[in-house]
């Protein structure tokens, strides 16, 4: 593949056959007039996709956790979750300070007052915000496409190769997937790809000083916003530049050497201003930056992790020609080093390409990296892939037109029209299928193997809705009545369990979840709640709890078979065992958290656990019946006028503001059966108590 031709293309003569790595110094042929409709329509396909499905779909993961971040960066300075703050300033023990930052979401914000869903100060978490929001990051995404496809106008001259490449990346399933919602990854590609595209721009400005202030202010937008949003990503960006600054200098390009070289400084002064509690120590930030993510929750991955999901998530047609692509730029490049003469600042625009695919991913590879839920880390890798297939179909078209001024295959005249049609119309059409939940692609071969292996291993299963974006599609089907917990945690008898991960607050009001947003979708309330039993959310998973009964499902088809997205189920209540010698400990790192469910908070500035609302309750299963009744102790502050009750049931209390004492008859212990207690505890004075110590002992063994 070689670059555009700067003055006319020379018409096309009978040669002979050149091999497909090979790209003649001659204009790149035309792609076929019915691949680049196909291009077209697919682009237009993909972006009403895209959008409709952004107006339509749920709250994922990780925009629930942005908005408190984003709420704690306006009232504090920090971008980071409640749990990570002494105050107003990060806990000692807080080692992701430099995770994340405010770039995307302070962009969303914008955007979000414009549409008046939020105010200067405020960040909302209504079903309209996220909407709204999700609007935003398609068209951060819109600028990734437009800045892919003039990457190629720029390397192969050509337009209408440019319209294909754009077609490409748009049938993408974890791009345009990713595009309704993801806050994170897509504005990091996008910002990746820009830088991708300025260091392109720089490379073949030449005298041209125009192009070279377009190609730096085209590098910081893409710095701030990749940076800006993901600190750690830095290092690739930094090696790209650096390889182009060295084939400046080398070309005695000192102008434009310098000029690209302003380009992190002013990049690094904007983020300054919009991120001073962390970029005013730069050298902190980047470098904390990369390691916390390098290194991210402090688990390593596995080699064999990065291709398995190349596999299992990217079109197999569209991988094998990425593959391709990237053997004719490597081939291209390496005979290039071999020449006299050889135009340096072209062949390095190619090399930044490959960078943009390669350098990273096989970096995380090398150091097997703690990368999970899939690809969607490596998103901006998607459109240095969309580049290659397009020089891939590139080729073949040479190869293609080769053979036929040579009479000798006129075969290979509808070879690339189909593989380019079926590349992009494929992944496609299953997109429609799956709709709006397009990420959950996977290809044929693990559409074939993985029902096979999960029913070997349930961790073997490829997840289809990990995002939970499809519970906004169940939430008519979830009941009122009983307390709902999403993604729920599994024991060891594959029990769903009363609590998740992330949260022991009812999802139906719990602001990091996926369901609050919508509570308002959920049928009316018919009768009052079973305390023995407990609604469960699930997504991304055909398993449900054994203590289950599934009510209703959100599926979808994908190729020949038909998967779910989300279930919601009724369960059994399971409650942990209460600890033999009956005391449970509570504090701000964890400790005794499986215990409770309701409004409480942790926080290891702070003694115990707080309940943030008017009650909560705390459930523990006993060892053996108590016949004669139990004794309960309850130690912490902020106890004073509280009340509580077991099972139900309202129990007198005694204490002061830092204990609690109460009596459960026998009677009121076997009121939920199997030995299970709920206690709910209830004040006054919300946010002001704190438990940090429970006390169980059989009446019978207390000392009258």
């Amino acid at each position: 593949m070689t670059s555009a031709v700067t003055g006319p293309a020379r018409p096309e003569v009978a040669a002979a056959p050149a091999p497909v790595t090979s790209w003649p110094r001659t204009a790149v042929p035309a792609p076929p007039r019915s691949l680049v409709v196909v291009a077209a329509v697919a682009l237009a396909a993909g972006v009403a996709i895209a959008v409709v499905g952004a107006w339509r779909t749920g709250v994922s993961w990780d925009e629930t956790y942005h908005v408190v971040r984003m709420r704690n960066y306006l009232e504090h300075g920090w971008y980071l979750l409640d749990q990570d703050l002494d105050g107003s300033a990060p806990g000692a023990w807080v080692d992701q300070r430099y995770v994340y930052a405010p770039a995307t979401m302070g962009l969303l914000h914008a955007w979000s007052m414009l549409w008046g869903v939020d105010g200067a100060g405020t960040v909302e978490a209504t079903d309209q915000a996220y909407a709204v929001r999700h609007l935003g990051v398609v068209l951060i995404s819109f600028v990734g496409v437009v800045a892919t496809a003039v990457v190629v106008r720029l390397l192969l001259g050509s337009w209408a190769w440019a319209l294909v490449c754009a077609g490409v990346l748009v049938a993408v399933p974890t791009w345009t997937g990713h595009a309704m919602f993801n806050i994170k990854d897509v504005p990091v590609a996008t910002g990746y790809t820009l830088v991708t595209l300025g260091l392109v721009v720089v490379l073949r400005a030449h005298r041209r000083e125009g192009w070279v202030v377009a190609g730096v202010a085209t590098t910081v937008a893409g710095l701030v916003l990749a940076i800006g949003t993901r600190p750690g990503i830095w290092p690739g960006l930094a090696l790209a530049g650096g390889v182009v600054v060295l084939v400046l200098v080398l070309g005695r390009e000192w102008r434009r050497a310098a000029a690209l070289l302003a380009a992190p400084v002013l990049a690094l002064g904007i983020l300054t201003l919009v991120y001073p509690a962390a970029f005013s120590t730069p050298v902190t930030a980047l470098v904390e930056g990369a390691l916390s993510s390098a290194n991210y929750d402090g688990k390593q991955g596995a080699w064999y992790y990065l291709p398995l999901f190349l596999v299992i998530e990217l079109p197999t047609l569209m991988l094998v020609l990425g593959g391709a692509g990237a053997v004719i730029v490597v081939r291209r490049l390496a005979r290039s080093a071999k020449r006299p003469g050889r135009e340096l600042s072209h062949e390095a625009a190619w090399l930044v390409v490959l960078l943009q695919a390669f350098a990273l991913p096989a970096i995380a590879v090398l150091r097997e990296s703690n990368l999970y839920t899939g690809l969607r880390q490596l998103l901006f890798a998607a459109p240095a892939l969309a580049v290659l297939v397009t020089v891939a179909l590139a080729a073949l078209v040479r190869w293609r037109v080769d053979a036929t001024a040579s009479a000798k295959a006129p075969w290979r005249r509808g070879l690339v029209p189909t593989l380019g049609g079926a590349a992009i119309v494929v992944p496609l059409l299953v997109q429609v299928q799956l709709f709006p939940y397009s990420y959950a692609f996977s290809s044929v071969p693990a559409a074939v193997v993985s029902p096979i292996a999960a029913a070997q291993d349930r961790d073997l299963e490829v997840q289809t809705d990990y995002w939970r974006t499809s519970v906004r599609e169940l939430a008519p089907s979830v009941p009122r009545a009983g307390f709902v917990t999403c993604t729920p945690q599994i024991d060891d008898d594959e029990r769903f369990l009363p609590r998740s991960s992330e949260s022991r607050e009812d999802c139906s009001v719990d602001l990091i979840g996926p369901l609050a947003p919508y509570d308002a979708l959920r049928p009316v309330a018919a009768g009052d709640p079973d305390p023995a039993r407990f609604v469960a959310v699930d997504a991304g998973s055909a398993f449900v709890g054994s203590n289950c009964d599934v009510l209703e499902q959100v599926t979808r088809r994908l190729w020949w078979r038909e998967v779910p997205m989300s279930t919601v189920a009724r369960c059994d209540l399971v409650l942990e065992p209460l600890p033999g010698d009956g005391r449970v400990a509570f504090a701000g790192d964890g400790s005794g958290a499986a215990y409770l469910r309701g409004s409480w908070a942790m926080n290891r500035a702070l003694p115990g656990a707080g309940l943030g609302a008017e009650s909560g309750e705390i459930g523990f299963a006993l060892p053996t019946d108590a016949t004669s009744g139990l004794s309960l102790s309850l130690s912490g502050t902020g106890l004073a006028g509280a009340s509580l009750a077991a099972n139900g049931a309202p129990l007198t209390v005694l204490g002061d503001d830092v204990s609690l004492h109460a009596e459960m008859s026998p009677a009121v212990v076997s009121l939920l059966d199997a030995g299970r207690v709920v206690l709910t505890l209830s004040t006054p004075t919300p946010g002001a108590l704190r438990l940090t110590d429970l006390r169980v002992a059989r009446l019978s063994e207390v000392a009258p």
